[in-house]
């Protein structure tokens, strides 16, 4: 999208999804990519005018210390863009009461790595047609979503048949089970970590993945 739009991006990731980028884009002699860690970006410092991070920052070691990397390639005026997971009591409590892909997480990352997929391609299996029979009912998805660890998106998503729902099911709820890391931080948190960067124009609210936050670097010491 940003391509479309006349933009020169570099743009970076440490695992495969690289080869993604570049099967889908890289053709595009405005695209740099790069394959690296967060926390040591192989670009020029202080030289972008946005900087922009989504669904990364909750799955890396330390988001304080990955937002921390990112905005020393903001350039002086430019802005800052991410987004985190949020924090909410929920996320920790046990199901029923709680979330129940937390405790299908816990058992699936201790198995060993080459069993998790056919363990999670099973569990989506099981509870997508359940799901999807009830999917008319947003009263049932709230039930089911108390035992259920499946990410299901209908009717949020405008995907064109089942099939594509259940694709769409089985790879969140991949990503959702497996991440090595998690982290939760709320609003109040993410403003904290850009006020202690020196930001400024902080604005932070709810929505996407959890927390949404916008921020401009200033352009001289004291602006």
């Amino acid at each position: 999208m940003l391509l479309a739009k006349g933009a020169t991006l570099h743009s970076f990731d440490f695992s495969s999804a690289v080869e993604a980028n570049a099967a889908n884009n890289g053709a595009n002699e405005r695209l740099t990519l790069a394959q690296a860690d967060i926390r040591e970006i192989p670009f020029e410092r202080e030289a972008y005018d946005y900087v922009v991070c989504v669904g990364v920052i909750q799955h890396t070691p330390s988001p304080e210390e990955s937002i921390a990397s990112l905005w020393r390639m903001v350039k002086p005026g430019g802005r800052l863009i991410i987004d985190h997971y949020r924090y909410r009591l929920r996320f920790l409590l046990p199901t029923p009461i709680g979330d129940a892909a937390s405790l299908y997480r816990w058992f699936i990352l201790r198995m060993k790595p080459e069993q998790r997929w056919p363990v999670v391609q099973r569990v989506s299996d099981f509870w997508f047609p359940i799901h999807w029979r009830f999917r008319g009912s947003l009263f049932a998805q709230r039930i089911i979503r108390r035992f259920s660890p499946l990410r299901f998106y209908y009717p949020d998503l405008p995907l064109k048949d089942r099939e594509m729902h259940y694709q769409w099911s089985l790879l969140d709820t991949h990503d959702s089970t497996t991440d090595h890391f998690k982290h939760l931080r709320s609003p109040e948190q993410i403003r904290a970590s850009l006020e202690q960067l020196g930001a400024m124009d902080i604005r932070v609210s709810i929505g996407g993945n959890g927390v949404e936050a916008y921020a401009i670097k200033p352009k001289t010491t004291g602006d």
